[in-house]
C-alpha cells in the first residue's frame, strides 16, 4: 500500500508533534511502512481515517503507543558500545560510588531512557553487581523507560536469544543467565529485580518529576533515541534530561548523537572512543589515555583500570547547611515555601536535606497531605520503601482524592510485585482524573497535567493486563 504525498506530509507533521519523531529526511518509506502496519492491525482500514482518528486521541493513548511500536527502532544488545561500558565501568560508576561512600549515602540512581527490550538497563545492573561487593547495603534505582509497550513487555520478561549476546563475554553469560531452551536465555531474577520498567514518552513533558521517579538521576543513558527526533524535540528532550540529573550527574548518548551544542550547559567529557556529558563546571574535558587500558581478564571478562580512578573535583563537597533556617525551633515563614525548597532539594539529589525539610514542615502541620506526599517521593528516591509507603498511607488518608498520591502508591506496589493492589491504585487514578480537564495541573504532581498522569496510569494498567507490571 502506498500513501499519497499529501497524506505523508500530514502524517509527518502529526507524528513529529506527538512523538517527536522526524520522518522528513529520506525516511518516508519507514513512515509509510509503520503507519500502514499500525493501520492494518487497528479497527480502521483506511490510512486517511486512521490518521484522522489519531489526531483526536491523546498522544499517550494506547493507539499512539501502538503506533510508536511500529515506528521506533528497538534493535539493541547487551553491552552495546564497548567503549562506553568501559568508561562506565572504569571511571564513571567508580567515581560515583567513591563519592557516595565518602558521603555515607549508599544510593545510586540510573536511568535507561529509551530502553527498548531491556538489554541496556540489565547491562547496567550487571555492572553494578560487579562493582559493588556490598550491593545489599545500597539503595539502587535503575529506571528503564520506553514508549513502546511491546518492548517493555519483552524487557520485563528478561528472556533473550543469541543475537542479544553478540558482544557479551561467555563467562558473563554463564554467570548472569540461565538457559531456558536451545535458543533462549533468561536473566538471573536477582538482576532482573534491580530494574524498574515504566512507560514514558521522551518527546513530552512528563519528566523529570518525583512522582514519575525521573528526577535526581546520577547517570542517564539515552542512546539511539534523540537521533530520530526532530531538532525541536531533540532540544526539548536534552533540556529535560539535563534537569533530571543531579549536580555532577552524567549523560551518555550514542556517538552519532554527540553534540556539545545540543547538550549545553552539560560539559563534554572525552574518554577513549567514548564521549559523555556531565552536569556542572570545572571538570577536565579530556581524561588521560593512560587511565584506560582495556584488556580482557583471564576469564574473558573486563578488568577495572589499574591506575587510580580520578576523583571528581567536587564530589566530596558537603551540601550547604540549608536546613538551619528550616528547623522547627527556628522561625520559618510558611510551610508551602518549605515544601518548595524541599522539592528543589529533591530535584538536586539532596535527598537527606529534602527529607529533613519535609519532616520539619510536618512538625508544624502534620495534616498537610502534600508534605506527606513529597516525603513519600523523597523516601522512594532514597530507597526507603517502607517509609515511602507509610507517608503515602497518611497522604491518602488526609486527601483521598489525591491522584498523585494514588499514582505513586500504585507504581511502588507494582514494582514490588503487588499487582492487585497496584492495579487498584492505578484504577483509582483513572477514576479520579477522568472528569478533570486534561490541561489542569495535578496537585502534588510536580507540574504534571491531569491528561499526562491519566494516560501514564492507563499505560501502567495495560502493562498489568499484559502481565508485565
Amino acid at each position: 500500500m502506498r500513501l499519497s504525498e499529501e497524506l505523508c506530509l500530514q502524517a509527518q507533521a502529526l507524528i513529529a508533534g506527538r512523538l517527536g519523531l522526524d520522518f522528513s529526511k529520506g525516511r518516508q518509506a519507514d513512515l509509510e511502512r509503520g503507519l500502514v502496519q499500525a493501520c492494518q492491525t487497528s479497527s480502521v482500514s483506511a490510512p486517511e481515517t486512521y490518521l484522522a482518528r489519531l489526531a483526536t486521541l491523546p498522544d499517550e493513548s494506547a493507539e499512539w503507543r501502538r503506533l510508536a511500536s511500529h515506528l521506533t527502532v528497538g534493535e539493541t544488545y547487551f553491552f552495546r558500545d564497548r567503549a562506553l561500558f568501559e568508561a562506565l565501568e572504569q571511571h564513571v560508576l567508580p567515581s560515583l560510588i567513591t563519592g557516595r561512600r565518602t558521603e555515607r549515602h549508599f544510593r545510586l540512581r540510573l536511568w535507561s531512557a529509551g530502553c527498548a527490550t531491556g538489554e541496556e538497563p540489565y547491562s547496567l545492573a550487571i555492572l553494578l553487581d560487579r562493582l559493588l561487593p556490598d550491593l545489599s547495603d545500597w539503595a539502587i534505582t535503575i529506571l528503564a523507560t520506553d514508549i513502546n509497550p511491546d518492548a517493555l513487555e519483552a524487557a520485563r520478561r528478561g528472556c533473550y536469544r543469541e543475537w542479544s549476546f553478540r558482544e557479551t563475554p561467555q563467562w558473563l553469560r554463564d554467570r548472569y543467565f540461565h538457559r531456558r531452551s536451545a535458543e533462549t536465555f533468561e536473566m538471573d531474577p536477582r538482576i532482573r529485580r534491580m530494574v524498574t520498567f515504566a512507560p514514558l514518552n521522551l518527546a513530552k513533558d512528563g519528566y523529570p518529576g518525583v512522582v514519575t521517579n525521573t528526577s535526581a538521576m546520577d547517570l542517564i543513558l539515552c542512546r539511539n533515541v534523540l537521533m530520530y527526533f526532530t531538532r525541536e524535540a531533540q532540544q526539548a528532550a536534552a533540556a529535560l534530561l539535563e534537569r533530571a540529573l543531579v549536580k555532577e550527574g552524567w549523560l551518555a548518548v550514542s556517538p552519532a548523537e554527540a553534540s556539545a551544542e545540543l547538550y549545553r550547559p552539560l560539559v563534554t567529557v572525552t574518554f577513549p572512543a567514548a564521549i559523555l556529558y556531565r552536569k556542572g563546571e570545572g571538570f577536565a574535558a579530556t581524561l588521560p589515555l593512560s587511565s584506560f587500558s582495556f584488556a580482557p581478564e583471564a576469564d574473558g571478562g573486563w578488568r577495572v583500570a589499574d591506575s587510580p580512578i580520578p576523583e571528581p573535583r567536587h564530589m566530596e563537597q558537603a551540601d550547604p547547611p540549608m536546613l538551619s533556617a528550616a528547623k522547627p525551633t527556628e522561625a520559618s515563614p510558611e510551610t508551602p515555601s518549605d515544601l518548595h525548597r524541599a522539592q528543589a532539594l529533591a530535584d538536586q539529589g539532596k535527598l537527606e536535606a529534602a527529607r529533613e525539610l519535609c519532616e520539619a514542615a510536618l512538625t508544624r502541620d502534620c495534616l498537610d497531605p502534600e508534605a506527606h506526599l513529597l516525603l513519600a517521593a523523597v523516601c522512594h528516591e532514597r530507597g526507603d520503601i517502607p517509609s515511602a509507603l507509610e507517608a503515602l498511607r497518611r497522604a491518602i488518608y488526609l486527601a483521598p482524592d489525591s491522584a498523585a498520591a494514588h499514582f505513586l502508591l500504585g507504581s511502588l506496589l507494582l514494582r514490588q510485585g503487588q499487582r492487585k493492589r497496584g492495579r487498584r491504585s492505578m484504577e483509582t487514578v483513572v477514576s479520579l482524573l477522568n472528569s478533570i480537564p486534561r490541561d489542569e495541573t495535578v496537585a502534588g504532581g510536580g507540574g504534571l497535567t491531569a491528561g499526562r498522569l491519566l494516560e501514564t496510569a492507563r499505560a501502567y494498567l495495560e502493562m498489568v493486563e499484559a502481565g508485565v507490571g
